[in-house]
């Protein structure tokens, strides 16, 4: 007969094998659905543009994402235009005429998690140990990331495709959710072609209308001069 005190040291080791596997089997997931871990790892930069409906307001979009976490986004509506940048370390933001500004703290936080934002937020998941942060596994069909100095948020998955069915995070005391309404492949990997956001002030549709993949970029596109 096996010793029981033998058994019961097995249990811990037993409960942490399960979770890793569900959390490696959770984001393996995601990452195949997406087109694979190879070609999501082979990603330096993604440029993507969309069209924006608010009401019976009509909007563009042009926004910039890197694999190490920079991000540039233009957004303009109607007679509201908006310009933010983040360069791994300080956020600036230009809204309409007026002159650029750094970022509040509070800001910076929400920054820090949104240059992860859709799509991008796979970068994290797959790579934490880039950006400096903790991912972890809810269920078969969720899961949770936070980059150090950033908010949290909750991705759920599609329990048929593994793509993102929505991504959930706080913003200014409010919830906001991302609804991801379709994809379509580009270049092998798939990307949201409708996504519906709500819970804010505004509460957007946009459909994206070109995504450019490892698309050359400056540097200073991620400052405001």
């Amino acid at each position: 007969m096996r010793p029981i005190i033998s058994t019961l040291f097995l249990i811990p080791l037993i409960v942490a094998a399960s979770l890793t596997f569900a959390a490696d089997s959770v984001v393996d997931r995601w990452a195949a659905a997406l087109g694979g871990r190879d070609k999501i790892a082979a990603l330096k930069a993604v440029y993507r543009e969309a069209t924006v409906q608010v009401g019976s307001y009509q909007g563009t979009l042009k926004v910039w994402h890197t694999a190490d976490g920079k991000y540039r986004k233009e957004e303009k509506i109607a007679t509201y235009s908006n310009i933010e940048t983040f360069d791994g370390a300080k956020g600036m933001v230009q809204q309409g005429v007026l002159p650029a500004r750094a970022m509040a703290d509070a800001e910076l936080e929400v920054t820090r998690s949104k240059r992860f934002a859709n799509w991008n937020a796979i970068l994290f998941v797959l790579f934490p140990d880039r950006y400096h942060g903790t991912v972890a596994i809810k269920n078969e069909n969720s899961l949770s990331f936070k980059p150090d100095g950033g908010i949290e948020w909750q991705v759920q998955l599609d329990p048929k495709t593994s793509l993102p069915r929505s991504m959930t995070h706080n913003e200014g005391g409010q919830t906001i959710t991302v609804t991801f309404a379709s994809y379509d492949t580009i270049d092998g990997l798939q990307f949201e072609t409708e996504i519906h956001r709500s819970g804010g002030a505004m509460n957007p549709v946009i459909h994206f209308t070109k995504t450019i993949i490892n698309p050359e970029i400056e540097s200073s596109l991620f400052s405001i001069q």
